[in-house]
């Protein structure tokens, strides 16, 4: 692309401006001195931002144990970055528009719902991978396709042409751009946020969010980030009704999931797993950015229509990843994302085969409590509603402490390798405390109501030395398995949302 070019698309007056305290902020941030007093007074100068930044931080969205009170308190918790990261993506959310106006033609309700699901997944993929700053990857992924408005202001219809030539699908975008305009939103919006100072890896991820392997090595990882949370993002935005849409839903899907395992070695379970936090966050973050982003997609449907209609015309699945050649491919539950009980089986197996560090092995088996009584006042509906809400609910306490699995019913299964007694217990408590304290949102005759909700944690641990077993009696894979199944009936029939760790006794004891 010419760089006359992109000046002249850069000096159209209608441009996007950055408030004042965004710039600010962004050079104080470049100070390796600065006080994080003297930040936090520049942000507590514009009273929406600061406002908007607490609102947000308080939020179940970074989930904080203890509330913030200032701009100050929130820097010393949550950091330097992760503040300037909210506050340059509210001053975007206020600069770039919305669609409020009537009279404007660009879909900004598309536009923000891919931008807020994108930043939520970069954030959680970083996270979960480690591989880049998460707060970066929330910038550059809430800002990557800035050059979209950029070129609409620039080209007004004749964009809005470009778009529909698209025919819905983000991925075709760029090769239409180029198609009509020799330019690239891509690229534009590099251009732009690099006269606004953002930080190299930002300016990169923009530019290559289409084509993250052509990335410099330096900021391969960032690159990659945002380009798989736009694949995420494609998935959960994904529009068009019949076969034909749930064709390009799956094709999505299977993209995704693709790349998520070549990139970052993610397994499929958790990887699709993760579209319902993405899901949840987003729609924290479009409540404290005040955007309309539309009704939440409903994750458990999508993956399961678009698995049936996967079997229907039988579309492949994804390739292996090079390190995982040779091995059984994962059998995964439609209405979760979860592997199966199958392959829980196979994997619970495997961890005793190859358990050459001699570390103990631990199962955590979690049931919803009161699931028939809660289907009998909303409807059948209501089981796969909390299957689906208890499964994300623990996938999010384990993180990398464990992998989740669908087992039977109702009840996920966990196994936890290399752990001990105090760390089981303390996973366990954690589910179920999150569980309880996350009312469930199911639809009855009179709307949509928070429904309380609880489950039961049966709790199980092989220990590597004998002399440790002798509590429990624990020698193989099945008897950790029935001592899970063991704990959690009697935790539900001691009155439920509990946690109970097996004991040898148990088994002598009427459920």
């Amino acid at each position: 692309m010419e760089s006359a070019q992109i000046e002249r698309i850069l000096s159209t007056p209608e441009l996007p401006t950055l408030p004042a305290v965004a710039i600010r902020v962004i050079e104080l941030a470049r100070q390796p001195d600065v006080a994080l007093s003297e930040i936090a007074r520049v942000i507590e100068n514009d009273p929406a931002t600061s406002a908007k930044v607490l609102r947000l931080v308080n939020s179940s969205y970074y989930g904080l144990t203890k509330r913030c009170g200032s701009i100050q308190q929130s820097l010393a918790f949550l950091g330097l970055q992760t503040v300037k990261g909210l506050v340059l993506g509210f001053s975007l959310a206020r600069s770039v528009g919305n669609s409020d106006d009537k009279d404007v033609s660009f879909n900004f309700l598309d536009y923000w719902r891919r931008s807020l699901y994108s930043a939520s997944a970069a954030r959680e993929i970083a996270l979960r991978s480690k591989r880049c700053d998460p707060d970066e990857a929330f910038v550059a992924a809430l800002i990557q396709d800035i050059g979209m408005v950029v070129l609409w202001r620039a080209y007004g219809d004749r964009y809005l042409q470009v778009i529909d030539a698209a025919r819905g699908e983000h991925q075709r975008l760029r090769d239409a751009e180029w198609k009509t305009l020799q330019v690239d939103h891509a690229e534009i919006g590099a251009a732009l946020i690099e006269r606004w100072r953002f930080p190299e890896s930002v300016c990169a991820a923009v530019r290559f969010h289409h084509a993250s392997v052509d990335a410099p090595q330096s900021n391969a990882a960032l690159a990659q980030t945002v380009a798989l949370a736009n694949e995420a993002a494609e998935v959960l935005q994904r529009g068009g009704r019949g076969v034909t849409g749930e064709l390009a839903r799956e094709t999505a899907i299977i993209r995704y999931r693709r790349h998520a395992e070549d990139w970052f070695g993610l397994r499929p379970g958790p990887t699709l797993l993760l579209l319902q936090t993405i899901t949840n966050l987003a729609d924290e973050l479009s409540k404290a950015f005040s955007l309309d982003t539309g009704g939440k997609p409903d994750v458990a449907a999508l993956l399961k229509q678009a698995r049936e209609l996967k079997d229907e015309q039988r579309l492949p699945d994804p390739e292996p990843a090079a390190n995982s050649l040779g091995s059984e491919p994962d059998s995964l539950d439609c209405l979760t994302g979860l592997p199966d009980r199958h392959v829980f089986q196979r994997e619970l197996d495997a961890a005793f085969l190859t358990n050459h560090s001699n570390s103990a092995i631990g199962l955590l088996l979690i049931g919803p409590d009161g699931v028939r009584a809660m289907s009998d006042t909303y409807g059948s509906h209501a089981s796969d509603s909390i299957v689906s809400a208890v499964a994300t609910m623990c996938q999010d306490v384990l993180g990398r402490h464990g992998r989740l699995f669908r087992f039977l019913g109702t009840e996920v299964v966990a196994i936890v390798p290399s752990t001990d007694m105090t760390e089981m217990c303390r996973l366990a408590e954690a589910i179920r405390r999150r569980v309880t304290e996350t009312p469930l949102q199911v639809e009855g005759p009179r709307g949509v109501r928070a429904a309380p909700l609880s489950v039961t944690v049966g709790v199980s641990l092989y220990e590597s030395e004998a002399s440790l077993r002798q509590p429990t009696g624990v020698d193989s894979a099945p008897q950790l398995m029935r001592a899970a199944m063991f704990a959690l009936a009697t935790g539900r029939a001691q009155g439920r949302n509990r946690v109970v760790f097996f004991r040898r006794e148990m088994q002598s004891q009427p459920s």
